[in-house]
């Protein structure tokens, strides 16, 4: 008796502390896939993870939980990823997905105060890190086919990883995967070559693919999309 009391005096401590957790920082969500290789598995994976994540947030803001891919990538403004398994076709991983509250408020989520509260400078005190660039948030612009070149999966996993940080950066769809080559499909805050600039900055080369000459039904205009890589990559 004297147990069941204790065990329902430390539940009664603990609500509050569940409670205020900010549902715009969803942790710990589970991420897991297989697909015919470990980078379509990722792929797959992380959108699952967020969409989950999504569902969470959207459940305790008063959200509708049917919004689409690109709607719930339009709320994201980061995703870290706590671990993570690979195997030949399989990936696991525990995600934190981070919403941005203004874009979660105009889709018509109920935002706490905590969030703008927390994100209001106190007086004396200096803002950790200066305001993001204008192009750091807000729809894609743009769209580019590209063409990703890698030399082992980790090199594939850190394209990726610098994609999904980059500022101009709104969205990376992966069309298909062969060997050390995948075809993605970007949208870009910024037009191509303005962006293709900024993630220079961010390690990455995105570049336009010179034109096949050799093929007449190739035009100089049209060519074959853009290539991307690691920068350095040879």
């Amino acid at each position: 008796m004297l147990g069941l009391l204790l065990l329902l005096l430390c539940g009664m401590a603990l609500a509050p502390a569940v409670a205020q957790e900010d549902p715009l920082v969803q942790r710990g969500v589970p991420a897991t896939a297989t697909a015919e290789t470990a980078v379509l598995a990722r792929e797959q994976a992380l959108n699952a993870g967020q969409r989950l994540a999504y569902e969470r947030m959207a459940a305790s803001l008063g959200l509708s939980a049917n919004a689409s891919t690109q709607q719930i990538e339009s709320m994201v403004r980061s995703l870290v990823i706590e671990s993570e398994r690979i195997t030949a076709r399989t990936y696991t991983a525990r995600i934190t997905v981070n919403f941005n509250p203004q874009r979660v408020a105009a889709a018509g989520g109920r935002i706490p105060a905590s969030p703008d509260a927390a994100a209001a400078p106190r007086e004396g005190v200096q803002p950790s890190e200066a305001p993001p660039p204008a192009m750091a948030s807000g729809p894609a612009v743009t769209t580019v086919d590209a063409l990703a070149s890698y030399r082992s999966f980790a090199e594939w996993v850190e394209i990726t990883r610098r994609l999904s940080a980059a500022p101009p950066v709104a969205r990376v769809q992966v069309v298909s995967v062969a060997g050390d080559q995948a075809r993605l499909r970007l949208g870009l805050r910024s037009e191509a070559s303005e962006a293709a600039m900024a993630l220079a900055s961010a390690g990455l080369a995105l570049a336009p693919a010179m034109p096949a000459t050799n093929d007449p039904r190739a035009g100089a205009a049209r060519g074959e999309g853009w290539r991307l890589s690691l920068a350095g990559f040879r």
